[in-house]
């Protein structure tokens, strides 16, 4: 599926805490855009977990689960039983909450930071399945129960208090009370004081390992232009420190409502400056071994991206380096690319260090979050970039299907929507090709039944011998709707032949239609199915047949007997061929994006195995069961992709 874009008004509407930003996008499409990041060398990215609008991470001490809060009334508890690093079970353990971002964990016990309180809950690593609703313990409850900035973060200092940063209920105004601040308690939330004054809105905090400094990100006034006024990046080594809002709206920068208005004498401006807008957030300083030695002590800052700016900057992973005094010496890049061509597809949101050392990333906008590692084989959701055997010289080939006795046919439309220049090809054992069948229009989808070649030409469906004389199955005339554009073709064990129309652009007279061995043609589903453009045909098992939707990416399942239909998966762009393997994995193209997915299940989340096609067309599975054949029609290669 494609991102859905949000409305200027919308956006604004998350900034101001009216709405948490939903999970709008999913697992596959993430892991399907994967490849768009730039690492550096030798580091990878895979998808650790979904997790429905993933905040703040914390790690339990114990069992290493991973604790999530979000901006929304659950957090939940991300399970990696045998330390593979990918999360075998993904637990929501609390879902009564008034944003529940903030999460911590200190001496076995799990915190949580909503808009109005803070909580702690008992033991999370030894029970998922414990009531911890009913065992809360609100330890403080006079946070400003406001909706602006209302998103707290909290962590645990190394003097054992809980720090919780405060945001001020406003984009600039003045402040009262503990609002524009960061706090800091003992457990039990005694000893409640302000830490730092003056912080318009920070959203990460993290301590300097060798030093003990508190760091913490905070996010500039907004309105004041594309380039004004910069993120910032705070030290604050005492208690007492004044960082500026709202006197100073970023930085040095000054709003035009007070610019008269004077500041405190002691104000501390920041130690790093970023970008305007780029929204940072949460951060951690790496401590681990497995990042190269000069990655030690460096902090890695998410940026969520900016939401009022003219041109989007942002969405990336930004590492701010330190030399040997511990000092800042430099920020770049560590990982972009959530943000293409002006359009975002992921937003990091936190940072957290495993204890091999790889790094978590939560990401809001596609509910997942990712694993950085490094020196790693990369995961296997990784698009191959490289596809080791093809034929060339196809004319626009379309589908191809095996023979057991080693021949391969193709499907070639020639010059599409030219009469007589399309034909079926034979490539023989060795590689060599020879012609089928030819004098055709725009031959499609093909398959193989008692031992003939059945093809869906446009507006016909006809049967080709082993010596090539065509024969007419169904013309135009026998079938009950306008059969429009007919594509693929799938056959039963009975010959039982089903054709998908994918009909017009608008998706007017898509269908699938059987076609039964005496000739008698008969419409299974029509336009009224709620499946645009069908295309893609497989058999799923006796009296059900899966269907990819062209017009959509979308994964249909059809009972034949009912032409009842299920949705069953999303995400395929110009979803085409369908095929399983000997294993019973499923094999999805995407015409329109030059992408192969496998999924284990047609409900499974769909793993990215290829990407580098023009027009991946409709597959078939090789004879010997080891390739994925895929016709690529805009360049004209026959291509065997290797079964992961």
């Amino acid at each position: 599926m494609k991102l859905k874009q949000l409305s200027l008004a919308t956006l604004a509407a998350t900034s101001l805490g009216m709405m948490a930003l939903p999970a709008i996008a999913d697992r596959a499409d993430a892991e399907a855009n994967l490849h768009k990041l730039n690492l550096p060398d030798g580091f990878n990215i895979e998808v650790y977990a979904e997790v429905p609008n993933a905040r703040q991470m914390t790690i339990g001490q114990s069992t290493g689960t991973v604790f999530v809060g979000t901006r929304g009334k659950n957090v939940y508890a991300v399970v990696d039983k045998n330390k593979d690093r990918k999360a075998d079970d993904v637990v929501t353990i609390l879902d009564d909450l008034k944003i529940g971002n903030g999460v911590a964990m200190y001496q076995g016990n799990l915190y949580v930071a909503e808009q109005n309180r803070i909580a702690r809950y008992a033991a999370p690593g030894f029970d998922l399945t414990l009531p911890f609703a009913q065992m809360r313990e609100v330890v403080f409850e006079d946070l400003p129960d406001k909706a602006h900035h209302g998103w707290r973060y909290i962590g645990f200092g190394p003097d054992n208090k809980l720090y919780v940063t405060v945001g001020a209920p406003c984009n600039i105004c003045d402040v009262s009370g503990n609002e524009a601040t960061i706090m800091r308690m003992n457990p039990d939330g005694t000893d409640a004081e302000i830490y730092a004054h003056g912080v318009r809105n920070s959203v990460g905090l993290d301590f300097q390992p060798e030093t003990g400094t508190l760091f913490f990100t905070d996010n500039n006034v907004d309105m004041m232009g594309d380039d004004n006024p910069p993120g910032e990046l705070n030290a604050a080594p005492k208690a007492g420190m004044h960082f500026g809002f709202p006197f100073y709206a970023s930085g040095k920068a000054r709003h035009d409502d007070w610019k008269d208005k004077q500041p405190p004498q002691d104000v501390t401006f920041p130690e790093v400056e970023f970008q305007a807008h780029t929204a940072n957030l949460g951060f951690k300083f790496y401590t681990g071994k497995m990042f190269p030695t000069d990655y030690q002590g460096d902090a890695i800052i998410a940026q969520h991206g900016s939401w009022n700016r003219t041109e989007p900057v942002g969405y990336k992973l930004m590492r701010v380096t330190f030399d040997d005094n511990h000092e800042v010496s430099g920020q770049e890049v560590f990982i972009d690319g959530w943000l293409n061509d002006g359009e975002a597809w992921g937003r990091p949101t936190d940072v957290l260090e495993l204890p091999d050392g790889s790094l978590l990333v939560s990401d809001d906008y596609n509910g997942v979050i990712y694993r950085v590692s490094h020196g790693q084989q990369q995961a296997s959701t990784t698009p191959v970039k490289t596809n080791t055997n093809k034929l060339t010289g196809f004319a626009m080939p379309e589908s191809v299907v095996s023979h057991t006795d080693g021949r391969t046919f193709i499907s070639e439309i020639g010059e599409f929507g030219k009469g007589g220049d399309g034909q079926v090809s034979i490539i023989h054992s060795d590689g060599t090709k020879t012609t089928l069948a030819a004098g055709l229009n725009d031959p499609k989808g093909i398959d193989l039944w008692n031992n003939e070649i059945y093809v869906a030409d446009i507006n016909q469906v006809f049967k080709i011998d082993m010596d090539g004389n065509v024969t007419i199955v169904a013309d135009k005339s026998d079938f009950p709707g306008k059969a429009e554009f007919l594509n693929d073709l799938e056959i039963d064990g009975n010959g039982t032949v089903y054709v998908s129309d994918s009909g017009t652009e608008e998706g007017t007279y898509g269908g699938v239609y059987k076609i039964t061995t005496d000739g008698k043609v008969s419409e299974v589903i029509n336009s009224d199915s709620g499946i645009k453009r069908p295309n893609g045909l497989l058999m799923d098992g006796v009296g059900t047949l899966l269907i990819a939707d062209f017009g959509t990416g979308d994964l249909y399942r059809t009972h034949l007997s009912s032409g009842k239909t299920q949705h069953l998966n999303q995400g395929f762009g110009g979803a085409d061929g369908l095929v399983r393997d000997t294993r019973g994995f499923l094999y999805v193209s995407d015409w329109k994006n030059g992408k192969v997915w496998q999924l284990s299940t047609p409900e499974a989340t769909p793993q990215l195995i290829a990407d580098n096609f023009k027009a991946a067309a409709d597959i078939a599975l090789s004879v010997d069961g080891q390739s994925v054949m895929v016709p690529d029609m805009k360049a004209g290669e026959l291509v065997y992709l290797p079964v992961p």
